[in-house]
């Protein structure tokens, strides 16, 4: 397969039979010390031959693949609750704050037909996720996000009967190396990549990194030194600076994507309604925020700037709109809708005109949507030269 590694061994041939012809004895092997310890593997458990299969494929010696295997089980074993949630297609409590911080999710295949891991680096809210939760919260958010992908991976494996792995695809764009990259985030994702290589062997394909900003080479200095050498081995940037204006074949692996299932903010045809990752706009451009218990999201907005919050709706949708402004200061409002399939260049259909809102009580305006698209509320500072402006906002369906 085209996307694979270059020192992949699997990458000429991923069919289970002609890997169990080549390494079926170190999987006897394997799965025969594991019962010496009476631990759960074998037909039936989960963690049978194919399961095996990986760690022998990852690990040149028995005792390399018997000792990661082993610590993958009682790994397991102490993490039941997360694989099991996982497992069910459940999300447990104490998860729902950061999956509204991390703009994630598994969407669209390739060409054959293995899952992709989309992320959106630029509009997730790092900062915010780590000033709430502590670094081994956020790591075992994201070892549960891999059991999902693993299972993809597993099931997709055993009915084609090829070893099937994840190709993530993550879309730099909006990053901003002026905002920071947060060295706790950073600790984060150094633990998950060495912490997957032992517990999900021959999970990650390809990791493609798309949209990369001019000051991407920087950036991507302060993060590789965090991962293993594995790792960065799989990584390639693609040619491209933005994938919602450019043709994506500008990208090597366009070929072996799947653009029919590809969300359209990477450049491909699908446009789900709500947005195709967390329930985000595709057009959303700017970090989500956090929301307060009344709904309403906190934003700081600098001088000489706007911020602009995106909500994809259909004809006829009821988008309640809500803005405060603090610290005896105002805000210029405006919204505009976008229909469904709009190039960037087509002038949306105006629903407010700009004016001027002061603080002292809540700006609120029910919108009632004219054509299906993208509903986008421009918060405006760009007047102040230099006054930065804190903002509350909330903008919701209630009705359609």
């Amino acid at each position: 397969m085209g996307v694979a590694a270059a020192d992949d061994a699997t990458a000429g041939d991923r069919g289970l039979d002609s890997l169990f012809a080549k390494h079926g004895d170190m999987v006897s092997k394997l799965l025969g010390s594991l019962k010496q310890q009476n631990l759960p593997v074998g037909e039936g458990t989960g963690y049978d031959d194919i399961w095996a299969l990986r760690f022998c494929l990852s690990n040149e010696s028995d005792e390399d693949a018997l000792k990661n295997a082993t610590e993958t089980l009682r790994w397991r074993e102490e993490n039941k609750e997360i694989l099991d949630a996982a497992a069910e297609g459940t999300s447990l409590d104490r998860f729902a704050p950061l999956e509204k911080l991390v703009i994630t999710d598994y969407h669209g295949y390739t060409t054959a037909g293995a899952p992709l891991f989309i992320v959106r680096a630029g509009i997730s809210n790092a900062p915010a996720m780590m000033d709430a939760y502590k670094q081994v919260q956020v790591v075992e958010f994201m070892m549960y996000r891999k059991e999902i992908g693993f299972l993809l991976c597993d099931s997709i494996t055993r009915k084609t009967r090829i070893l099937t792995k994840l190709v993530t695809v993550n879309d730099l764009n909006h990053v901003s190396l002026v905002a920071g990259t947060d060295s706790r985030f950073s600790k984060v994702l150094g633990a998950v990549s060495k912490k997957s290589e032992i517990v999900y062997p021959q999970l990650l394909d390809r990791a493609v990194l798309i949209n990369a900003p001019y000051v991407f080479s920087a950036m991507w200095g302060l993060v590789k030194g965090l991962l293993s050498k594995k790792t960065r081995s799989k990584i390639s940037v693609c040619a491209t600076s933005d994938t919602r204006t450019e043709d994506i074949s500008k990208c090597p692996f366009a070929k072996f994507l799947n653009l029919e299932t590809l969300p359209s903010f990477l450049g491909g045809k699908c446009r789900c309604a709500g947005g195709c990752l967390c329930g985000v706009s595709n057009e959303q451009t700017q970090p989500v925020g956090v929301r307060s218990e009344d709904g309403m999201t906190k934003a700081y907005i600098p001088p000489r700037d706007s911020l602009k919050v995106y909500m994809d709706c259909k004809a006829g949708d009821q988008v309640l709109c809500v803005v405060h402004v603090g610290e005896n200061k105002g805000i210029e409002i405006s919204a505009a809708v976008k229909s469904s399939g709009e190039k960037n260049n087509t002038v949306p259909t105006t629903l407010i005109q700009k004016f001027k809102h002061k603080t002292g009580t809540n700006w609120e305006q029910l919108l009632t949507i004219p054509t299906s698209g993208t509903l986008v509320l421009d918060l405006n500072n760009e007047y102040s030269l230099l006054n930065s402006k804190k903002v509350e906002y909330r903008v919701d369906a209630v009705g359609g």
